[in-house]
Formats: structure tokens, sequence, C-alpha cells
């Protein structure tokens, strides 16, 4: 019981923090922290250890609007002639202003980060534990850290690093003495967060164990993560300037994921990965790493409901890619739906081959005359008293990304990246894959693009992918608009800052330590 009643303590602190109107490194009260109650013994480090969780799966829908929403993927008017009221139109288009940022308060990502912060002050201290259960703890939290902090610095660039939970050492003497000001360059905190996943992989040694179902942090999950980082670090400019540690980072990069893939297998098909009609049976998979866990009548997910057409609408004179009638329900999601509110883009259902069996294990097409659609069947759920609920498990990281990080990795060291490619491409295909021919690094990089963009659809990975992947002279893809379905931003003073997102004014005057440190090229816009 004293499990339970951590882990929701934990999950209500947290959202007392994201409901404050400013800025989001408020502190909970001091005695929460320090309560007699909490800290005593194993099971209440577990309990908040689940309650770290929990608040990942809180967080879920900001992952996916941080690293998809300008994605280019996204419609930003609906296609569908049903009940439809498309949301984020303006992040989805690049309307990012300083009085319009999309996303404020530093995303409500530092609430959960002191939740961890406390967590690993805690645990260090706990002389209740082992060395080998502690250790373990400490993996998962320094992993869980790099994680927030990682998805902040892709969004932000320079950012406040908060690493001490002050009201369990020392209670600030004002409002002021808690603010946090930015680092003074990005390499500073990238640094950090280098520094952080690298604590997380020693802290677990060689144990590769997993909990939960793939539903906790583990060490697969942290070298993942490290094997992203230093991708980034390679390939991403840092303060303005290309990458110094190229080789050196890629070789860390490419060491990590080569220790994640002999662990996992794929699943023999796509559709397994996902397969709604078995979810609880299908849940931490021989391919997921790690999964932000949904189970019913415990949380489910409420962001994708809003990829399906509403119960009103009747699909009746509406036809497939095949010319098949679609009749009334088809995803059987009855009295369960909601309002159609994000809609991929059809032109995104037409980069897979006829037969490429992940596009409608991932879509839904329908047609009627000149009416193209797609609607999203990815993370349909299961039924519970015969009302369908949204609780498939969201991948964080799988296999299959494994493969092509790898295969990112070879070619930027002028390697040979078929073998990863195929891996993907045959499972996708069902062993008819085209064969993928080596070639330029270009060439190569831009394949790898294009499968990443047809494996991970909704899994919050391409806007990152479109930052951190390269054509022949080193640009982003971010900004190859000359390319079908990849570049979004024009390379030119009136786009190219935007690779970065605005802080919001509220923030921005929140904190004096902020004053005047808003990102380039959006000051007074």
């Amino acid at each position: 019981m004293k499990k339970i009643f951590l882990a929701i303590a934990l999950m209500a602190s947290t959202g007392w923090m994201t409901s404050c109107s400013k800025m989001d490194l408020d502190l909970v009260p001091e005695d929460y922290f320090a309560s007699g109650s909490f800290w005593k013994n194993e099971e209440q480090v577990s309990g908040a250890m689940k309650g770290l969780h929990a608040q990942l799966r809180n967080n879920q829908s900001t992952f996916w609007t941080l690293g998809e929403l300008r994605g280019g993927t996204l419609r930003d008017g609906t296609g569908f002639t049903g009940t439809s009221s498309l949301s984020s139109a303006t992040i989805i288009i690049q309307d990012l202003r300083e009085s319009a940022t999309g996303i404020s308060g530093w995303a409500g990502l530092y609430a959960p980060i002191f939740q961890v912060n406390n967590f690993i002050y805690q645990v260090n201290n706990a002389s209740y534990l082992s060395d080998d259960k502690k250790a373990y703890y400490l993996g998962q939290a320094h992993g869980i850290r790099a994680f927030y902090y990682f998805h902040l610095f892709r969004t932000y660039g320079r950012i406040p690093l908060v690493t001490e939970p002050l009201v369990a050492i020392n209670t600030p003497s004002s409002a002021e003495s808690a603010y946090t000001a930015r680092t003074k360059t990005e390499k500073e905190s990238l640094d950090f967060i280098k520094e952080e996943i690298n604590k997380s992989v020693s802290s677990f040694g060689d144990d590769f164990s997993i909990k939960d179902q793939k539903g906790q942090w583990s060490l697969a999950a942290s070298q993942m993560l490290k094997a992203e980082v230093y991708l980034w670090s390679a390939k991403v400019s840092i303060d303005g300037s290309a990458p110094t540690a190229t080789q050196q980072d890629l070789q860390t990069a490419k060491t990590a994921v080569e220790a994640v893939i002999p662990k996992f297998s794929l699943q023999s098909s796509f559709g397994n990965v996902f397969n709604s009609a078995s979810v609880a049976a299908n849940k931490g998979n021989n391919e997921i790493i790690f999964a932000i866990r949904y189970l019913t009548g415990e949380a489910a997910n409420t962001l994708f409901p809003y990829f399906i057409y509403a119960p009103a609408d009747v699909l009746s004179g509406y036809v497939d890619d095949k010319g098949n009638s679609i009749d009334g329900d088809p995803l059987k999601i009855a009295s369960s739906g909601t309002i159609l509110r994000y809609e991929y883009k059809y032109d995104l259902y037409q980069l897979f081959d006829a037969a490429d069996q992940r596009a409608n294990f991932t879509f839904l097409n329908f047609n009627k005359g000149d009416l193209h659609a797609v609607i999203l069947r990815k993370y349909l759920g299961t039924f519970q008293n015969d009302i369908r609920v949204y609780t498939d498990d969201y991948p964080i990281y799988r296999l299959a990304d494994a493969y092509l990080l790898l295969a990112e990795i070879k070619n930027k060291l002028n390697q040979d990246p078929t073998a990863e490619i195929m891996m993907v491409r045959n499972r996708a295909y069902q062993g008819n894959a085209p064969q993928f021919v080596n070639g330029s690094f270009e060439s190569n990089e831009i394949a790898i693009f294009y499968e990443r963009s047809k494996e991970f659809v909704a899994e919050g990975k391409r806007w990152y992918d479109l930052r951190r992947m390269q054509d022949g002279n080193g640009r982003p893809l971010v900004f190859r608009k000359d390319l079908n379905l990849v570049g979004v931003l024009e390379n030119n003073d009136s786009q190219k800052h935007k690779i970065l997102w605005p802080i919001d004014l509220g923030t921005l005057s929140a904190d004096p330590k902020l004053t005047g440190d808003q990102n380039p090229g959006y000051s007074g816009t």
C-alpha cells in the first residue's frame, strides 16, 4: 500500500507543478520530500520508480509533439469530409513566434526532472539498499533524466541544467534564488547529457535485465539513448560550428547500439509489433526495447483517439486504394471515437510500395472521387466490454530503430549499411523487398531517411531525424524542400533559425535570469 501511495503522490505532485502559471522550475513544498514517511525501504524506492515511469506516460503526448508535429507529414487542413477540427496547425506549418510558441514552460518537462533529481538524491543516500540494487535504480534514474534533457536540448539548444532537489538539501531563501539560467553554450548542455547517459550505463554494469515487460527503463534503453546522443553530437551543428569529434562520437554510438541488437529480435510481421487484436499478449514483445506502458483499467492513451474519424461519421461510399468498398465503421470505434484532430498526409501513404505491408498496418486509406485520405490505425488498442480502449504501448525504442540507427552510423563512417537496411525492409515486404544498393553518402542517407519515415510513423522521431540526418554537403535534411516529403524549412534568414523552438514570453518574463535570452531570430516576433 505504501508503494502505491508513493507512486500516486509523485504523480499528484507533478500535476500540481504543471498547473502552476509560472515557470516550470517551481519547487514543491519542502515537507513533501523531507517527510519521515518515505525513503525508508526498498519497497518505497520501487514505488517511487514506478511513479517516475507514470510521469513519463503523462508526458507521452509532449514527446510526440516535440518529435513529430513539425516533421512535414501532417496536414494543416483536413482532407477528410467528416467531423474534424485539426489541432496544432501553427506548429505544423512552422509558424512559431515569441508570442505564439506552440509549447510553453519548457514543455512542462522540468516538473518530472525535479522528481528524478530527488529520486537520485534519496537513492544515493539510501543505506538500506544493497550496492547492486542501488546501482540498478540509479542506472534507471540517470537514463530517464538524460532522456528528458535530450528532448529539451534538441528543442531549445541551451537549457537550464537543474540536478539537485534544492528543497531536500537547502531551502532557497527567495523565489529568485531558485531560478536557473541557461547554459552559456549548447556544448555545455550536450556534455552534461553525455555525462548523464554514461553514468546510467556505468551504473547498470552488465545488467541487461528487463522489468515490467519492457515498461521500465533498462540498460538497453540507455544504450539506445547513448547511440542517439553521440550520433547527434557527431552530425549536428553545435553553437553554430560543425562537429569536431565526429569519428570518436560515431564509434561510441556504434558500440552502444551494437551492444543492444543481439539482445532482441524482430517480429515476423510489422503488424505484430502493434497487434491491436491481442494487445495484452503482445506487450513487451521481442522487438520492443523500451515502451511507455498503457493498461486497461490503469491508463489509456488520450492522444491517438484524435487521429480517427468520429463515431458520427459514416464511411459508406468510400473505397480503399484497391477499390474495395469501405462501409460504416471499418475500425469499429463505435462509441470510443472522438473527433479527428490530427491527420497524416495522403502523400505519406503514397511513399509505400504496394507490397510494403507497413502501409495498411499503419493507415486506413479511403477515397471518394478526388478525395484521398488516410486515418492512423497504428494504436487502435483493444476491446473492453465491446468498447475500444486505447491501451497500446507507445514504443520509445525498438529493434528496427537500432538497425536503422546503425545503418546511419555506418553510412557516416563510409561503411556499407545494406545489411541493416535490408533487415528492416525484408520484414516490411515479407521477404520480397527491393534490394538496397549501396551508393553515395547522400543517396544512402536519403534512403535510410525514407525507410525511417515509413517504419516509425507516429512514433515521435521524424522532426529529430530531419534535424540530424544530412545531405552530401552536410546540411540537415530539414532544409531539403526539393525532395518529396523531406524538407520543411527554407535555408534563409526568415526560417533557418526555426530549427530551434522559441521560448515563450511567459517563461522569459517570469525568470529574471532568462531576460533577453531568447533563441536567435525570435525576439519581437
